[in-house]
């Protein structure tokens, strides 16, 4: 009878069903990730290039300094990207994007569960060139030298898309030495081209 039960059995079996609810919710998890990944690798690469570029033609305080440009980015998405984004959203409303369509929001919340690697995929204009590193070589006492024509480094989250790929949200980190910032950017793409609509900052320096 169910009365006479082992106290000890009861916690064995709740302890399998624990285990078994957390292993179907890191199965999904993991599914949900890899199918925006999966649809978005090529538009989530166009996108990158896309605001880096922009940010190298028109914002030479940040950007464009000398004959050539390494744009040294984080060999992994932003961790933290996630994370941040429903803490800003719960704090602060600005950082709701009123015009992002819902299945946006929710790419962003799924293709961010996990880091995943960079590839070598980003295009950027003439002088500029784009450099991943791991975060141990950012670290490295050798940056400058390693990289002597860099503007800091930036980490970058994994891009959330609606359904038909004509929107974009990213979370992006830029480290310039005394200076930097980080922010939300959300893209839509006219006639083909990825442009920036809207940024908020959630911190700067």
């Amino acid at each position: 009878m169910a009365l006479n039960e082992n106290p000890r059995g009861r916690v064995r079996r709740t302890a399998v069903i624990l285990l078994a609810f957390v292993a179907i919710l890191v199965v999904g998890a993991l599914a949900l990730n890899w199918f925006e990944r999966t649809r978005s690798a090529e538009q989530e690469y166009a996108v990158y290039s896309a605001y880096l570029s922009e940010g190298i033609l028109n914002d030479p305080h940040d950007w464009s300094v000398g004959p050539s440009i390494q744009v040294v980015i984080e060999d992994r998405t932003e961790a933290r990207a996630t994370l941040r984004w429903w803490l800003m959203y719960s704090m602060d409303g600005r950082v709701g994007f009123e015009h992002l369509q819902p299945t946006t929001r929710l790419s962003f919340a799924f293709r961010n569960l996990f880091q995943t690697r960079l590839q070598s995929k980003i295009q950027l204009p003439g002088r500029a060139r784009a450099v991943l590193a791991s975060m141990s070589e950012i670290e490295a006492t050798d940056f400058q030298q390693r990289f002597p024509h860099n503007m800091g480094y930036i980490a970058i989250s994994g891009v959330g898309f609606n359904r038909d790929q004509t929107q974009a949200v990213f979370y992006i980190d830029h480290f310039c030495g005394l200076c930097g910032g980080g922010r939300y950017v959300t893209m839509e793409k006219v006639n083909g081209s990825w442009h920036v609509r809207e940024e908020h900052y959630t911190w700067i320096s």
